[in-house]
């Protein structure tokens, strides 16, 4: 087997490249490969450089937009996910459908001027979006919705969780979430998705101490935090974002392979 050398330490591993093949299994022939242009992409999630900035050893600028644009439009980021998600946790040791989430939001500043939809969270005192989660019990993000920063919690879960039952994660029954997730939320879950929210309040807890499970969305939210693409909204449209959360969680993924 031919062994490619790594240029950037974000570049596909040969067993890394060899799952993702196995998923796409796109035969066709290119002037530049899948894996090259995956590298690509994955650079870009990791620096957090301009498009127009790539280093002139990958392929163009024009063609890696292209690819990012084409999958995230067509749904491929969310697929690959998911596949990986499921490989993942059987790797683990674990059923390869979770049967409990996490869900929280992340308020980040966004660096672009004008564009919608966008506003103030006053608890965070930050002007730009939420990146909203559910994670599993590994710190596997499932789904995202990126919203408004000035959208409260509650009600701009429902979008969240209703595209995780799209996802069709079939085991998923309880999803565990903070006090800022209220009733409301709790009887629609149930009515709609079938599901149980499990709301962990804080001031339950005598003195300081870890949240059981909850922390690991947070420690998520951390690790999202060491791409750079996602230390600030620099997207226009929220899909955009989106596709950088997935391709954040792809990235950390495939390190296990």
């Amino acid at each position: 087997m031919l062994i490619q050398q790594q240029m950037y330490p974000t570049d596909l591993t040969d067993s890394a490249w060899q799952v993702i093949e196995e998923i796409l299994a796109d035969k066709r022939k290119r002037k530049y490969s899948l894996r090259t242009i995956l590298n690509a992409l994955l650079y870009v999630t990791k620096a957090g450089c301009q498009w127009r900035l790539l280093p002139n050893d990958l392929p163009p600028w024009p063609l890696c937009y292209y690819y990012f644009w084409k999958w995230r439009n067509n749904g491929m980021w969310e697929r690959l996910n998911k596949e990986l998600v499921e490989r993942r946790r059987k790797k683990a040791g674990r059923e390869g459908s979770p049967s409990v989430g996490v869900i929280d939001s992340q308020s980040v500043k966004c660096s672009e001027w004008g564009v919608v939809p966008k506003g103030y969270d006053g608890h965070k005192k930050i002007n730009g979006r939420k990146r909203h989660i559910v994670v599993d019990t590994l710190g596997l993000v499932l789904v995202v919705v990126v919203h408004a920063a000035n959208q409260h919690d509650s009600p701009a879960a429902r979008a969240v969780l209703s595209r995780l039952a799209d996802q069709g994660y079939k085991r998923m029954s309880k999803i565990l979430a903070d006090s800022a997730y209220g009733k409301k939320l709790a009887r629609w879950l149930k009515k709609s998705l079938g599901l149980i929210l499990d709301v962990v309040r804080v001031k339950e807890l005598a003195g300081f101490q870890v949240v059981p499970m909850r922390w690991k969305v947070e420690r998520t939210f951390a690790w999202m935090n060491w791409s750079r693409r996602l230390s600030k909204d620099y997207e226009c449209g929220v899909a955009s974002h989106e596709s950088f959360v997935y391709l954040s969680n792809i990235n950390r993924i495939l390190k296990h392979f």
